[in-house]
C-alpha cells in the first residue's frame, strides 16, 4: 500500500537588503556598473552606521555581491563575523558601454523595462536582472526557509528585489523606488 504525505513547509525567511556605501561614481551621478572602484570616506561612515542599525538583529548568514564596493561595505557591517557567501547573481547590472555615463542620459522606461534582455545596444536589460534575482530568492526560500539573511548588493539589484517581491512590472514604478547607499530594507517572506 502506498501512502502519500503532504508536507506544508513553513517559510519564515527574513531578508535585510543593504546597498553598498557611497562611491565617487555615486557622487558624480554616473552609472556605476561592474567596476573595481571602492567606497569613499562617506561610504565607510555609512557602512558603520548600517552596522549600528543592524547590530541587534540576529543574522544567520550574509550574502554579498563579489564586487569591491560591496565587499568593503560587508566587511565593515559584519561586526559579528557572520559567515559570508559571495553570489554573482546579485552583481550590479552589466552596463558595458553605459558604464560611467551620466544617469540623467537614461530613459528610465527603457532602462527598467521588465521585458527587455538588452538595452542601449549592449547593456543588460532589467528582464535579465529580474531573472537573476528570482533565481537567487527562490533558492533562498528553499535553502534557508527560516533564517535571517543580510544581502549586501547594488542599486539595481535592490530595485529588482523590491519589484520581484511586490510583483511590480511597471518601469516607472520600479525607477521611482530608490534605496540609498547603506539603507537597509527588511523583507519577510512567509
Amino acid at each position: 500500500m502506498l501512502y502519500s504525505y503532504i508536507v506544508n513547509e513553513v517559510i519564515n525567511l527574513k531578508l535585510y537588503v543593504v546597498r553598498h556605501g557611497q562611491t565617487i561614481i555615486n557622487v558624480k551621478k554616473l552609472i556605476n556598473a561592474r567596476n573595481i572602484i571602492g567606497i569613499n570616506k562617506k561610504g565607510k561612515q555609512e557602512a558603520e552606521n548600517a552596522a549600528k542599525q543592524i547590530k541587534n538583529e540576529k543574522i544567520d548568514l550574509i550574502i554579498c555581491s563579489p564586487l569591491r564596493r560591496t565587499k568593503q561595505t560587508c566587511k565593515i557591517i559584519n561586526k559579528n563575523k557572520t559567515k559570508v557567501i559571495y553570489d554573482k547573481r546579485i552583481l550590479e547590472r552589466n552596463s558595458r558601454s553605459m558604464q560611467f555615463q551620466l544617469i540623467e542620459k537614461l530613459d528610465f522606461n527603457q532602462w527598467y523595462d521588465t521585458n527587455k534582455e538588452k538595452v542601449y545596444k549592449n547593456s543588460e536589460g532589467f528582464k535579465s536582472i529580474l531573472e537573476r534575482v528570482k533565481s537567487f530568492l527562490e533558492e533562498m526560500k528553499i535553502k534557508y526557509p527560516d533564517k535571517s539573511i543580510l544581502i549586501v548588493t547594488h542599486g539595481d539589484i535592490c530595485k529588482a528585489i523590491y519589484a520581484y517581491l511586490n510583483n511590480i512590472k511597471d518601469a516607472k514604478e520600479i525607477s521611482l523606488f530608490n534605496q540609498k547607499n547603506c539603507e537597509i530594507k527588511k523583507y519577510e517572506i512567509n
